[in-house]
C-alpha cells in the first residue's frame, strides 16, 4: 500500500490548556481527523481531550493511549511501541489521526517517542503548540529574555541544573513536583534569584505563586516556574 492510500498522522499541539490558545492549523487537524488519539498516564483522566472536544467532529473516534509513569523502563518503551503499532494499523486503514500533545509537541512530550517506533512508510505532520511558560509569560507580562540575554530549560535537577541556573539570566524549570526539594534548597542558598511559578496554567484552576515555600508544599503535575536573576 502507498503513502496515497494511508492515513496521515498529525502530532497537534493543543498549548497550555486554553482552548483559545489553539493555533488554526491545529483546529482543522483536530476537526478533519478520523481518529483522536488521546495520550494518558494510568493514573490521570485526560487534559488534552477537554481542551479541544468543542472541535472534535462528530463521527470521529477517541483512543486512550496509555503511557505509564513507571520507573521501569522497560515497562515505558513497551507501551510506546504497542501504541505505535496501534497508530500504524489505523494508518494502514486509510484513516487520519490526530495525536494531542499538551504543549510542543517537540518538548517533553510522549508524541516524541510516538515518533522513534513509528514505521517511516507513513505521511507525519507536526504541528507546533504554544510551550506553557510562554503563555505564563505572556499572562505575567513577564519577558523571558532581553538583550544578550541566556535563557535555559531544565525538567530535572541533576547534577548539571544548579550550573545551568547560576549560568542563565532566565531558566524555565518544568516538571517541577519532581524535584522541588532540590529547587527550593537552590533557591534558598541564592536569595538574588526571583521565583514566580503557575500551576494549572490557563484553565479554571490556575493559581499564581511568588513565595518558595510553596515548594515545601504538594506541587500539581502541570505546574511550571520561571527563575530569573535579579539584575537591580
Amino acid at each position: 500500500m502507498n503513502k496515497q492510500n494511508k492515513g496521515k498522522l498529525y502530532g497537534v499541539g493543543i498549548g497550555p490548556g486554553d482552548p483559545d490558545l489553539l493555533t488554526l492549523k491545529a483546529v482543522k487537524a483536530i476537526g478533519k481527523a478520523d481518529i483522536i488519539c488521546v495520550p494518558k498516564s494510568k493514573e490521570q483522566t485526560s487534559t488534552a481531550l477537554a481542551i479541544v472536544s468543542e472541535f472534535i467532529d462528530d463521527n470521529a473516534c477517541i483512543e486512550y493511549m496509555t503511557f505509564p509513569m513507571s520507573k521501569d523502563v522497560h515497562v515505558r518503551i513497551e507501551a510506546r511501541k504497542q501504541n505505535a503499532q496501534l497508530i500504524e494499523k489505523h494508518l494502514n486503514e486509510g484513516k487520519n489521526i490526530a495525536f494531542l500533545t499538551l504543549g510542543d509537541p517537540m518538548l517533553y512530550s510522549t508524541y516524541s517517542y510516538i515518533l522513534e517506533y513509528l514505521n517511516t512508510d507513513f505521511e507525519v505532520e507536526t504541528i507546533p503548540g504554544i510551550y506553557s511558560f510562554a503563555a505564563i509569560s505572556s499572562l505575567l507580562n513577564l519577558p523571558l529574555c532581553k538583550d544578550n540575554d541566556q535563557l535555559s530549560v531544565i525538567g530535572s535537577f541533576d547534577k548539571n541544573a544548579s550550573g545551568m541556573l547560576e549560568l542563565s539570566d532566565t531558566t524555565v524549570c518544568m516538571k517541577i513536583s519532581r524535584y522541588k526539594a532540590q529547587l527550593y534548597d537552590f533557591l534558598t542558598s541564592h536569595p538574588q534569584y526571583k521565583f514566580v511559578m503557575i500551576t494549572e496554567a490557563g484553565k479554571e484552576k490556575q493559581q499564581v505563586y511568588n513565595n518558595i515555600e510553596v515548594l515545601k508544599e504538594e506541587v500539581p503535575y502541570f505546574s511550571t516556574a520561571i527563575i530569573k536573576k535579579n539584575k537591580n
